[in-house]
């Protein structure tokens, strides 16, 4: 079922539970107000004539009926009588085919219906004499109940065509109202995956359908921007297994090309194994990231930082030695976040192999935890050149290398790793320089609750 026709169908529904209740509070509303008027008029009636029989013998009280019964100002037709507690007639007076009231053993004055539902009566005791007895007065209330009938079949017949029309109505307006969703659907129908800067018109920007196109052109703009990184990617990886390879394969070809010295087939093996390592080492980035992209959320266990930096400092502790660096780690707060221990290494690993790499000989790398309330930060600098400040705003790009980094042959994966597994733990990574020499990253996390 569409949503118009369920709108629709919502509408109705709703509409002709408020109809309905409409309608029975008219009907009952005028039913109480036909019935109050004629019931206050003849109980009025009944209850003095029946204080004046009290005080008259059987001769005034018949009199006494007959003048009333001869009225007509109530209705067309009138029936009064006086019984005795037994049912003995004592007067009777008026249109004697009426129906007579069904009383029951009613005491007191009441209001009662004639037995064929005609007659409207006003029963009022009275004493005659030492005797109990009942004074019946009754009108034709036809009248009454014929407009109260008119009035019930009007409210049959009027309501189930009002509430068609309203539904009609409905399905109408719920047409108009969802017209612009279709329209939205069929341009994001028309739009061609190969071409995502296409945008969606929004020609009431502040209703409903104006929110929700501004949201659809927001997720259009991440896709185009996610379709034209992964394309970027995809080419930017080519180009990086690209060139290893080529040496890689030109350097057997050579090799296997004409017999040459062993020393330089030996030295044509090593640079064959250099670039298989480098090969080696773009693949697991790749994999790393090609993983990562596809992960929403991670397995989390409380990670105790200061124990992982010690040990990923002792890791890399012969690394910094081979090259007559100094590493300093200075953790002496304890901080625990919920994130993988992998990961977390694997995120300080290369930025301490970033500042390895980068930080000349006899220079310090230091390794620092510090907290602030809710948040720990993991700092790494060092006393190597810095970083130009043209590179900074693409430093954490997939493959992008600047001067340093290309000199060094990295695959310009590292620091975009770091940044998404800093992504995947709800924290974030920064970059800047010191100010005495050097560059320092920062990575911020949030302590285990």
């Amino acid at each position: 079922m569409s949503i118009r026709s369920k709108l629709t169908l919502y509408w109705t529904a709703l509409l002709a539970a408020v109809l309905a209740a409409a309608a029975a509070t008219v009907l009952i509303v005028f039913e109480r107000q036909q019935w109050g008027a004629l019931d206050a008029a003849l109980m009025e009636e009944a209850d003095t004539s029946a204080a004046s029989m009290a005080r008259l013998d059987r001769e005034g009280i018949a009199a006494t009926v007959a003048r009333l019964s001869a009225e007509r100002d109530l209705g067309p037709r009138r029936r009064v009588r006086v019984i005795d507690a037994g049912g003995a007639v004592i007067a009777d007076g008026g249109d004697r085919d009426s129906d007579l009231p069904v009383a029951g053993e009613a005491r007191g004055a009441t209001m009662a219906d004639g037995n064929q539902g005609v007659f409207r009566f006003a029963l009022a005791p009275i004493m005659i004499g030492d005797r109990p007895a009942r004074l019946e007065d009754g009108v034709d209330a036809s009248a009454v109940r014929d407009s109260i009938g008119r009035l019930r079949a009007s409210l049959l017949f009027t309501m189930p065509l009002l509430l068609a029309l309203c539904a009609g109505g409905g399905y109408w307006l719920a047409g108009r109202v969802l017209a612009p969703v279709g329209a939205i659907a069929a341009e994001l129908a028309a739009i061609d995956p190969r071409d995502l800067s296409r945008r969606l018109a929004a020609p009431h920007p502040n209703d409903e359908i104006g929110r929700l196109t501004a949201v659809l052109n927001a997720m259009l703009e991440r896709v185009e921007r996610a379709s034209t990184n992964e394309r970027r990617f995809a080419a930017d990886a080519a180009h990086e297994l690209r060139t290893p390879l080529s040496v890689l394969r030109s350097g057997l070809e050579v090799t296997l090309s004409r017999e040459r010295p062993q020393a330089e087939d030996q030295a044509a093996l090593h640079a064959a194994l250099d670039e298989a390592i480098r090969l080696c080492r773009i693949s697991d980035d790749l994999l790393m990231m090609a993983r990562l992209d596809g992960q929403v959320s991670i397995s989390r266990v409380p990670v105790d930082l200061r124990e992982l930096l010690s040990e990923v400092a002792a890791n890399i502790e012969s690394l910094a030695e081979a090259k007559e660096l100094r590493l300093e780690v200075r953790a002496d707060s304890d901080a625990t976040v919920n994130g993988d221990p992998g990961y977390l290494k694997r995120l300080l690993l290369n930025l301490l192999d970033n500042a390895i790499k980068f930080t000349p000989a006899k220079g310090r790398i230091e390794l620092g935890l510090e907290r602030d309330r809710e948040v720990v930060r993991i700092r790494i600098a060092d006393t190597g050149p810095g970083i130009a400040t043209a590179e900074m705003p693409m430093l954490f790009e997939r493959f992008y290398r600047g001067g340093a980094s290309r000199e060094a042959g990295g695959s310009g994966l590292g620091l975009s790793l770091c940044r998404e597994i800093a992504r995947l733990h709800g924290g974030e990574i920064s970059a800047g320089n010191r100010s005495g020499g050097g560059s320092e990253f920062i990575v911020t996390l949030q302590l285990k609750q």
